[in-house]
This record gives structure tokens, C-alpha cells and sequence, in this order.
């Protein structure tokens, strides 16, 4: 009864006070952002940032039931673990261009009709934590703090450790190369599921990502470093 009735709740309260408290609450029931999960060092984790295409890969290394770690209610959404660091313990993920990824973000809020969406979207940047340095959130571990340098350094290293990083905007390319790790010498090219409609930003709202995303921003582009 608490799990539905958190989120109704948090829904009526949001609309009263623009506050995120249905977020929290479905979250929490759902098992997302835990930072203090422990897997064994034989599976691998996926960190799946919202929005990047994780859903496909999910599905993917499920189909072909490879050893991923998954929570006892198949949450999907969290970030590394404190108690189990990338330097001994094997994640994966996919990034995505952090602009790309913010707009994603809002126009699936937009079409959920999600209250922190209602209001344009400089409020939503402004009050929906999920699109602020979610990257450097998720790959230090730390969700729900503000990031800055000390976050950024943790991340960044962190993710150099990883046995996997996936760049969306070459999705089926870097995942049939992730996979061949499984002797899988082949996914079917089928582009990342759950996917909004795009609409382009303009210039003022991409320059507004940028000051709320600026962590991110320069984590991609040290990932793309490695990758060229």
C-alpha cells in the first residue's frame, strides 16, 4: 500500500509546492540510486544513467543471460557503490552527449507530464536534480550531493576503471564490441528503446545546460579523449 501510496502523495505535494517528492518516493520503493549495494566480483554492474540507452542494454545482456549484477527488485537505476570500488569490482556504462542527454530528459518529463516539467524549462533545470552532473553523481557514488572538483576527481577516476564504456552517440558499434568480451559476435542492430522525440534546443536553452552541467560537460569531454 506504502509503495503507491508514497508517489500519489509526493505527486499532490509537488503540485502544491514544486517540490520533487514524487521522485524521491518512487526511488526509494524502486531501489534507485542506492550507493551501498554489494555484487560479487565475478559479475559485472551496470551503471545506468537515465536516458542514455540503457534499457536496450539492459535487455541485451539479459537475453543472452550474461552475469550482471540486478538488485532484488530488478532496479536499474544506481550508481557506483561505495562498498565496491571500480578498481576491484567490474561496471559498465553508456554516456551520453550531456546536452543531448538533459533534453532526452525533459521532453520524456514533458510527455509524462511531470510537475518539475510544467513550468518551462528553466525551472526544470533549475528543480530536477536528475539533470545537474548526473554523470559525476553516478560515477563517484555520490547522488544527491552538488558536485564540484572534488566529485568531478572522484568520478573521473573511478570511471577510468571501468571495463566498459559505452558511447551512445556510436551505440551499436561500442556495444557489438562490448559483447564480443562474451563471445557474442553479434547484437542485432536495433537502436536503444524508451526513446522520447527530439526536438531541438534553442541556443539560449543549450547555453542554460551547459551553466547547470558544467561538471559533465567536462567529464565527456576528457571520455572522448580516450576514445579517439
Amino acid at each position: 500500500m506504502n509503495k503507491k501510496l508514497g508517489p500519489l502523495l509526493g505527486k499532490l505535494l509537488d503540485k502544491l509546492f514544486f517540490t520533487n517528492f514524487e521522485k524521491v518516493s518512487s526511488n526509494y520503493y524502486h531501489q534507485y540510486d542506492q550507493n551501498d549495494y554489494v555484487f560479487d566480483k565475478k559479475q559485472y554492474c551496470f551503471v545506468h544513467v537515465p536516458r542514455t540507452g540503457g534499457w536496450s542494454f539492459r535487455n541485451y545482456y539479459e537475453k543472452f543471460k550474461l552475469p550482471f549484477y540486478v538488485n532484488k527488485v530488478a532496479g536499474h537505476h544506481n550508481p557506483v557503490s561505495l562498498l565496491c570500488s571500480p578498481k576491484e569490482y567490474k561496471y559498465v556504462t553508456i554516456i551520453r552527449d550531456p546536452i543531448q542527454r538533459v533534453r532526452s530528459h525533459y521532453q520524456m518529463f514533458q510527455k509524462a507530464k511531470v510537475n518539475s516539467a510544467s513550468r518551462g524549462f528553466i525551472n526544470f533545470l533549475r528543480y530536477c536534480p536528475e539533470v545537474k552532473n548526473l554523470y559525476c553523481q553516478y560515477f563517484s557514488g555520490l547522488v544527491g550531493e552538488t558536485v564540484d572538483e572534488r566529485i568531478f576527481k572522484i568520478a573521473y577516476n573511478n570511471i577510468k576503471y571501468f571495463k566498459g564504456v559505452i558511447l551512445f552517440e556510436n551505440y551499436n558499434q561500442e556495444i557489438n564490441k562490448f559483447f564480443k568480451n562474451f563471445d557474442i559476435l553479434e547484437v542485432k542492430a536495433e537502436f536503444h528503446a524508451n526513446k522520447s522525440l527530439h526536438k531541438e534546443l534553442s541556443k539560449n536553452e543549450i547555453e542554460a545546460i551547459k551553466i547547470y552541467n558544467y561538471w559533465d560537460l567536462k567529464l565527456y569531454e576528457e571520455i572522448l579523449k580516450t576514445k579517439n
